[in-house]
């Protein structure tokens, strides 16, 4: 089994625990349906790397991240500092995980 190296997924988890706490400050600040979405997502993603550490595996996480960044969390739901923090912790995991991911 070709799994993860244990520094690079806390990493990853790092990452995604931000976008969560970013997500929650952001949702006391306005009500907003794309924004709980978000944040149900985020939360079973991280379950799902807590979870799970073969590299494949997690490549399809990855590529659902991807797919939900490009269509759904790339939508500014406001101007707000909070939001592009969203937006850039997205971008980082994205690359993130391909960097560790690619050679797998």
């Amino acid at each position: 089994m070709n799994n993860i190296d244990k520094e690079q997924r806390n990493e990853l988890i790092k990452i995604l625990d931000a976008l969560i706490e970013t997500i929650v400050i952001m949702r006391k600040e306005q009500k907003d349906y794309i924004l709980a979405q978000n944040e149900r997502e985020a939360r079973e993603w991280i379950t799902f790397l807590k979870e799970h550490e073969d590299k494949e595996e997690l490549k399809s996480l990855e590529n659902e991240i991807s797919d939900r960044f490009f269509y759904k969390f790339d939508v500014q739901v406001g101007n707000s500092e909070l939001d592009n923090r969203r937006v850039e912790l997205m971008e980082m995991y994205i690359s993130k995980s391909n960097d560790f991911l690619k050679k797998y």
